[in-house]
C-alpha cells in the first residue's frame, strides 16, 4: 500500500495525531511499526469501544501495524473496577476478544495482559524511572486518564501509579503508535515528554473523538460526559437487544435543529457513516417516504434546516445501529460463555 494511502488509513476518523510528519516518517521506514490500544475490562463493551475503536485497530492492521488490544487488568485493579477482582477483571478481558472479534477486528491482534508485565522487576524498575523524571503535579493532572478527579489521589495513592504504568507499558511494548480515545492524551503527552530524558523513542499519538452519552451530559464536559459503560442507560451496550437500542435512542437528548453537542447526530457521524457510509431514514409514505442521506454533511444540512425530525433522525440511528449490531448478535450467541460470565459477575443474569 502506498504511504500516503496507508497515511490516509490510519488518520481517517481521528480527531488529533502527534505528530502528522512523525507518522510519515514511522510509514517510510522498512519493518513492521508497533501500534497499540491500551483498555480496561471492567464491564459491558460499548459501542464507542468496539465500533470507533475496533475499527482504527482494524485500520492500522490493514496499514501494516503489528497490533495490540493492551487488557490493563492490574491498571482496572487500581482504578477499582469490578470490585479490584483480578480474577473477574480477566474474565472480562476475554469477553472483550470476544466483543473485537464479533465487530470484526482481524484475529491477527494481540491480546496482552497488564499480569504479563507485572511479574518482571525490570516493568517496575521503568515505572519508578517514570515516577522520578515527573512531578507529582504533573501525574495528578494525568489522573483524567482513569475518569478521576486530581483530589481522589489524596484518598488512595496507588492512583498515582497508573499514570507511570501506561508511560511504562508503551516503552515495555517497544510501541511506535499509540491509540486512544482523546481522553487519553494525557497519558500519550506523558510519555512523549518523558521519553528524551531516559532515552527512550518517541511514540506517534493518535486519538479518536469521543461519542457524548445519550443524555446530553457531554455538552458540559465531554470527557466526563462520554458514552460510558458506567451509565448503561446513556450508552448503547455492544450486546443490547434491537428493542434496548431503541428505548435508549428514543429517548436520547435530541434537540430539533441543534447539530452540535447532539448525542443522536454524533452517533451517526462517528459511527454509522464511518461504518456504513451512510444513513437510511425509514418513514411513512405520507411524510415523503424513505430517505437516504450519503454523507453526513447532507444529514446535518438537512437537521438544522429542520428537513428532518428528530424522531425521524432517531429512527435512522436505531435502524442503522441495529442492522450494524445483528452479526455481533449472532456472534455471541454461537459464543456465550463470556459474556454469561461477565453478566454473572455485574448481577445482570
Amino acid at each position: 500500500m502506498p504511504g500516503d494511502e496507508r497515511a490516509d488509513r490510519v488518520l481517517r476518523g481521528t480527531e488529533e495525531v502527534v505528530t502528522r510528519d512523525e507518522l510519515g516518517a514511522l510509514l517510510g521506514r522498512e519493518g513492521t511499526p508497533r501500534a497499540y490500544v491500551g483498555l480496561e475490562p471492567s464491564g459491558l463493551l460499548h459501542i464507542g469501544t468496539a465500533l470507533i475503536i475496533g475499527s482504527k485497530v482494524t485500520d492500522l492492521v490493514r496499514s501494516g501495524f503489528r497490533t495490540i488490544v493492551f487488557l490493563a487488568d492490574w491498571h482496572a485493579y487500581i482504578n477499582d473496577k469490578l470490585g479490584g477482582n483480578l480474577e473477574n477483571l480477566r474474565v472480562c478481558g476475554e469477553y472483550f476478544k470476544d466483543g473485537f472479534r464479533a465487530v470484526g477486528v482481524p484475529d491477527s491482534v494481540e491480546y496482552l495482559y497488564a499480569n504479563e508485565f507485572v511479574r518482571h522487576p525490570e516493568y517496575w524498575q521503568n515505572v519508578i524511572r517514570v515516577s522520578k523524571s515527573a512531578t507529582v503535579a504533573r501525574i495528578r493532572r494525568a489522573l483524567s486518564i482513569m475518569g478521576r478527579k486530581e483530589e481522589e489521589a489524596d484518598l488512595d495513592a496507588s492512583k498515582l501509579i497508573y499514570p507511570a504504568m501506561q508511560v511504562a507499558d508503551i516503552h515495555w511494548m517497544d510501541l511506535d503508535l499509540a491509540l486512544g480515545g482523546m481522553d487519553q492524551r494525557h497519558a500519550h503527552m506523558l510519555y512523549r515528554d518523558i521519553a528524551p530524558k531516559l532515552g527512550w523513542k518517541q511514540v506517534v499519538a493518535l486519538h479518536t473523538p469521543l461519542l457524548p452519552a445519550l443524555d446530553g451530559s457531554g455538552r458540559m464536559d465531554l470527557i466526563a460526559g462520554k458514552m460510558s459503560k458506567s451509565k448503561p442507560d446513556a450508552s448503547i451496550l455492544l450486546n443490547d437487544s434491537p428493542e434496548d437500542v431503541e428505548r435508549k435512542i428514543g429517548k436520547a437528548f435530541c434537540p430539533a435543529k441543534e447539530t452540535k453537542e447532539n448525542p443522536v447526530l454524533e452517533t451517526a457521524r462517528l459511527v454509522l457513516f464511518p461504518r456504513r457510509g451512510l444513513l437510511r431514514i425509514p418513514r411513512d409514505p405520507k411524510f415523503g417516504g424513505d430517505v437516504k442521506y450519503d454523507s453526513f454533511d447532507d444529514l446535518a444540512r438537512a437537521y438544522g434546516d429542520g428537513e428532518l425530525h428528530p424522531k425521524d433522525l432517531k429512527a435512522g440511528v436505531t435502524a442503522g445501529l441495529n442492522e450494524e449490531l445483528a452479526p455481533v448478535r449472532k456472534y455471541f450467541e454461537a459464543h456465550p460463555e463470556n459474556l454469561q460470565a461477565v453478566q454473572r459477575i455485574l448481577g445482570t443474569r
